[in-house]
This record gives structure tokens, C-alpha cells and sequence, in this order.
């Protein structure tokens, strides 16, 4: 059974875009939303801001996709940010390090 995640641009202002992913962010989905997050970030400003406060899970797939996202991002210089990051997402952030790469600010 394949599980669901959603991509939505929310603004775009001063530079700054705010994207959100909903869903769950695991082996399956991280390779399906890839090329849609990386095509909404490739005309992104010089800030992302990714919403998750809908995302219900995330395992180290969903990792990874984020650390290539903030590779991708700092490589053309615009800078990611993470937002509004769950519970469990954030305890898997924390454990792998990934809010000492990518700026995160907790629920």
C-alpha cells in the first residue's frame, strides 16, 4: 500500500518561498516528491522556508532527501529552513544531527 505526501507553494515574497510537505516522508514518497521539491526550489529565492507541520512521519529516506535539498539549496545560494517540525520528525532530527546542518524550529 503506498502512502501519501503532498507538495504546496504557500507564498512567495521578498525572496523568501514557503513551501509545506504533508504526509508522510518515507523510502517511497521521498522518492516520488523529490523531483516536485526540487523543481519548486529551483526558481525559489534567495530563502526557503519548508513547512512540515503535517508531516506524521519521517524516517532517515525523508532525511536525506532534506540534507540533498539544503545541498542543492546552499549550492545555488539560497538558504532552507525548516519549520513547524513535529514531534517524531524532530526526534529523528535531533538523533541524526540534521538541526545542526539545516535550521529547524520545533512545534
Amino acid at each position: 500500500m503506498s502512502t501519501s505526501i503532498t507538495l504546496t507553494v504557500q507564498a512567495v515574497d521578498n525572496g523568501a518561498t514557503a513551501l509545506a510537505l504533508a504526509g508522510e516522508l518515507d523510502l517511497d514518497t521521498a522518492a516520488r516528491i523529490e523531483p516536485d521539491l526540487f523543481l519548486a526550489t529551483a526558481w525559489a529565492g534567495r530563502e526557503i522556508v519548508l513547512d512540515l507541520a503535517d508531516i506524521t512521519f519521517c524516517d532517515t529516506s525523508g532525511v536525506e532527501l532534506l540534507i540533498r535539498l539544503h545541498q542543492r539549496c546552499a549550492a545555488h545560494g539560497c538558504r532552507l529552513s525548516l519549520c513547524r517540525v513535529p514531534r517524531q520528525p524532530g526526534r529523528v532530527f535531533r538523533v541524526l544531527g540534521v538541526d545542526r546542518t539545516i535550521p529547524c524550529s520545533f512545534v
